[in-house]
């Protein structure tokens, strides 16, 4: 048997620093990231020692005692660095930007961030997930989720184990190798499920069970003395900028290595070699004790040091790394040894366990949303907002409600069948709305128009596909890919025909820059044709099968787009007047947009429409207000309230447009 090894919080340290140098930006440790792994190898290989020794003692597991600690362990701290990132953001930034932490606060405190965040990030109009100053609770989720659940299966394994040995090992094996076989699947399904997916990851605590388990039943012998330099050698490859592997791969060689560490540093007793020694000294070993702390504070100080100065990643590294150790140090000292060793808290058990995650339950309930919605203006804001122009001091209203307005996405509807698309009943021609989150904030203001003009309307809508047959966009979930494919192809061959359209309304995103292409944007089964190939080519053979149906196609050219601003309903939320938030028209017309010019000249049932003029009266600057309604929801998208309120300026261009001349169209409403 073994006890404590100093060696151990010598690596922690490492992988704290690892993770904070790759999230401070640095190039030369562009895989620092799987520090989180090294810390999941680490923590399945302690929490199982811990286990296995106290059942080797007592006989039993006393699951109270067990869960206690890791509250006292874990949740202050937690619970402190939550609220006081709460606290720090609420000085500095809009009501607008910290909506989303909101929820991302409320999982951290309760430990599923990983999930939310899987979900956002695999949410079309998730607010930008890698800003959140709790996304680094996403592996304390997991770990957490682990420790839940993992005391009561090891009970169970050893109890098994002792008629049968091959039992706990085994059992832990093949856990493993499900969750292996889970990282390996979600790696080309969702890499971001492969990334946050608790199912994905456990492979790596349950290598470091395994390891422990392994270690004990091997008795007093040393691993080989190679484990320790190769391990380390090996986990500093793989932090490096050197290789381009995914993190899924990176992951797993990690592991490996992080396996060698452990397994090396823990046997290394008798004749330590330098390494080792190394990873024991007082200051390593102070590091790696403090390195929970250290993760906890290291990414909300990193974000809010960008927030005030803007410097080389090395100096923010030097900066947020001293900052973020000095408060570990604190916490530390002040309050997570203070209540891990309170003599009074240890006759309670189960109920320091359930108290403890009843109080951070109710933060996450009762404190964090009226700390993170307040909607009074920022004390400390560095946010840059554009200066007053001269004769424009029109004041942004202060009755908007922000919340409302960053959800103000519009109407989706997806349908399997014709009669489950119809949404506007009418006795006139019947058009229908086709397209991605474009189309979507449009449809509460057509929805209005087909009423008024006496239409019947068809939606078919999802976000992220567009309405060009044959495109696949690789950058949403599996799911989300397959169903596009489907209201794309099936739907198209088998449901359109059946509403006998007479107008088709085409909006979608551009989709037509090259990074958006390399990622994600192909042809479905496959081709070597450039972007702007398979852009027109999808337009053109689109086209001709609608035209095969004796529908006309009104292509809605792409909505003009933000630019200058991180965040234009932040810009309008920090600010005092309008002008401080102008809009630039975009000087270059979208390569799409030609597509769509080509395709009309080419065919009579085709005609273009743009819509721009009807949110930019004041051409070439915009005004992000006009008449009291906000314009865009983000710097893609307009509000569905603005269209709703321009929209007989909308159904002065479709007249205009050409597309609706001869059809049964109510024009007098």
């Amino acid at each position: 048997m073994y006890g404590y090894r100093p060696a151990l919080d010598g690596l922690r340290a490492i992988a704290v620093y690892l993770v904070l140098l790759f999230h401070a930006g640095m190039a030369t440790v562009a895989g620092g990231f799987i520090g989180v792994d090294l810390f999941f190898v680490l923590s399945g290989f302690l929490v199982s020692h811990v286990i296995l020794a106290e059942m080797d003692a007592t006989g039993t597991l006393r699951l109270g005692q067990f869960y206690s600690r890791r509250v006292k362990r874990l949740l202050p701290a937690a619970v402190v660095v939550v609220v006081a990132t709460a606290g720090f953001f609420t000085l500095v930034t809009s009501v607008v930007r910290r909506l989303a932490y909101v929820g991302d606060a409320q999982s951290a405190l309760l430990y599923v961030a990983n999930w939310r965040f899987l979900a956002q990030q695999n949410d079309y109009f998730a607010a930008d997930v890698e800003h959140s100053p709790y996304l680094h609770f996403w592996s304390l989720a997991i770990e957490e989720q682990f420790y839940f659940v993992y005391p009561v299966l090891l009970l169970l394994l050893v109890r098994w184990s002792r008629t049968r040995r091959w039992v706990l090992p085994a059992g832990l094996a093949v856990l493993l190798a499900l969750s292996l076989a889970a990282q390996l699947y979600w790696m080309s399904a969702d890499p971001n499920h492969a990334y946050y997916g608790t199912d994905a990851r456990l492979y790596q605590l349950l290598a470091g069970a395994l390891a422990a388990v392994a270690l004990r039943a091997a008795g007093s012998r040393e691993v080989p003395r190679w484990s320790v330099p190769v391990g380390l050698a090996m986990l500093l490859v793989l932090a490096s900028g050197l290789l381009g592997w995914t993190p899924g791969w990176r992951g797993i060689t990690v592991t490996v290595a992080a396996v060698l560490l452990v397994a090396g540093a823990s046997t290394a007793v008798e004749r330590p070699q330098l390494l080792v020694r190394l990873l024991a000294r007082p200051i390593p070993v102070y590091l790696g004790k403090i390195s929970y702390g250290t993760y906890l504070w290291h990414w909300p100080v990193l974000l809010g040091v960008r927030e005030f100065i803007d410097v080389r990643p090395l100096l923010l590294a030097v900066i947020a790394g001293a900052l973020s150790t000095g408060l570990a140090a604190l916490s530390f000292q002040v309050l997570e040894l203070p209540i891990r060793r309170a003599p009074q808290l240890r006759p309670f058990g189960w109920r320091v366990a359930v108290v403890g995650v009843g109080a951070s339950a109710l933060v996450a309930l009762l404190l964090m949303p009226p700390m993170l919605q307040s909607t009074r203006s920022p004390a400390l804001t560095a946010s840059s907002v554009g200066a007053v122009s001269a004769g424009e001091k029109r004041p942004i209203p202060d009755d908007i409600d922000w919340a409302e307005v960053a959800q103000d996405f519009g109407s989706t509807h997806s349908c399997t069948s014709a009669e489950d698309c119809v949404v506007v009943e009418g006795e006139g021609a019947s058009v229908v709305l086709i397209g991605d989150s474009h189309a979507r904030m449009l449809e509460p203001a057509f929805r209005k128009l087909a009423e008024e003009h006496g239409l019947e309307l068809s939606v078919q809508i999802q976000e992220g596909c567009p309405w060009q047959a044959g495109l696949a966009n690789g950058s949403r979930p599996p799911a989300e890919q397959a169903s596009c494919r489907a209201e794309r192809g099936e739907w198209y061959a088998e449901h359109l025909p059946e509403l006998e359209p007479d107008l088709l309304i085409l909006v979608s995103n551009s989709y037509d820059n090259e990074r958006i292409h390399g990622d994600t944007m192909k042809r479905i089964g496959g081709s070597d044709e450039t972007l702007a190939e398979l852009l027109l080519a999808t337009t053109r053979e689109t086209l001709a099968t609608f035209e095969e149906l004796g529908a006309r196609s009104l292509i809605v050219h792409n909505s003009l787009e933000v630019s200058g601003y991180d965040s234009i309903l932040d810009c309008l939320a920090s600010s005092r007047y309008e002008s401080q938030c102008l809009v630039d028209v975009p000087l270059r017309t979208k390569a799409s947009d030609a597509y769509y010019a080509v395709a009309a000249a080419e065919s009579p049932a085709v005609s273009t429409v743009d819509l721009g003029s009807v949110f930019c009266p004041d051409a070439p600057r915009c005004r992000p207000i006009l008449d009291g309604t906000v314009v865009w929801r983000d710097n893609g998208h307009y509000t569905a309230s603005i269209g709703i309120e321009r929209r007989q300026r909308i159904w002065t261009r479709l007249v205009r447009s050409g597309a609706l001349d001869g059809l049964d169209v109510d024009r007098g409403r």
